[in-house]
């Protein structure tokens, strides 16, 4: 992988990253401007304190798992392992990268760990 191939592919991890954070903020600010509606400045304050705790605790399962996936291939990305089969040490096809630039299997052994899941 090139580098410019590895520095496109960091600014897509970044950026996915940003989206689900974004819209998980936003989700929240909707909710909280109803919830504040009915409470004073004061309480209002304190809950803009605690929004990026909050960002967090509202992320669902999925988000998490995104989260953690695109953390990961960021560090495999700083540590020289990005797009590198972990079971095989095969190169990751790029289309698949462009796909799921969190994938840590090349196509072949991402369909043999299905099949064998599949029994």
């Amino acid at each position: 992988m090139t580098p410019r191939e590895q520095e496109e592919a960091r600014s897509e991890l970044r950026r996915r990253r940003r989206a689900i954070l974004a819209a998980t903020r936003e989700a929240g600010e909707e909710h909280e401007a109803l919830r504040t509606a009915e409470r004073g400045q004061e309480v209002e304050e304190e809950a803009q304190a605690e929004q990026g705790l909050v960002d967090l605790e509202r992320l669902g399962d999925a988000e998490r798992l995104e989260l953690r996936r695109i953390d990961a291939a960021v560090a495999r990305l700083d540590e020289g392992g990005y797009g590198t089969c972990a079971t095989c040490g095969a190169t990751i096809e790029p289309r698949r990268l462009q796909a799921l630039p969190w994938a840590v299997l090349c196509t072949g052994c991402e369909e043999t760990r299905e099949l064998v899941a599949s029994r």
